[in-house]
């Protein structure tokens, strides 16, 4: 399968370890993505945390709920949060966000590679994106 990769930078106004301690926490998942409604099953797993989102997606004027199998961690002494998410259909997503601090906090580049069958990319490709695009405003907000 094919990947696509997703790139954004952003600011936001707090320490680069504040905002990957934020990130870890299974709640903000559903503060940040505005396609998350629930988060569930919330348990340690080898050095990261492991839980179910619950994912309501659009899709041809219905929307639809997806169970998604999460696990986030933080690396380089808390400047570097990874969540990887598998999801229906074969779509997996990888994301690293990596924060560097800078005079008004911290300025964070966004990475996403998702991964789905060729049907499902276009979608799945634009939801992410969106996603993406939703997680860095809501987490200047939040931080702020």
């Amino acid at each position: 399968m094919k990947s696509v990769v997703l790139r954004h930078q952003f600011t936001v106004p707090a320490t680069p370890e504040a905002a990957v301690s934020y990130l870890m926490k299974p709640s903000s998942y559903v503060e940040l993505n505005g396609f998350v409604i629930a988060v569930r099953d919330i348990r340690e797993e080898e050095g990261a945390t492991a839980y179910t989102a619950v994912e309501r997606l659009p899709a041809l004027g219905w929307h639809f709920h997806s169970a998604l199998k999460v696990r986030v961690r933080s690396e380089e002494k808390g400047r570097r949060f990874i969540m990887e998410v598998d999801g229906r259909g074969g779509v997996r997503v990888r994301g690293e966000t990596e924060f560097t601090s800078a005079p008004e906090g911290s300025v964070a580049d966004d990475t996403i590679a998702l991964t789905a069958p060729a049907l499902l990319r276009p979608y799945a490709s634009k939801q992410a994106r969106v996603g993406q695009l939703h997680r860095g405003k809501a987490l200047a907000v939040s931080l702020s």
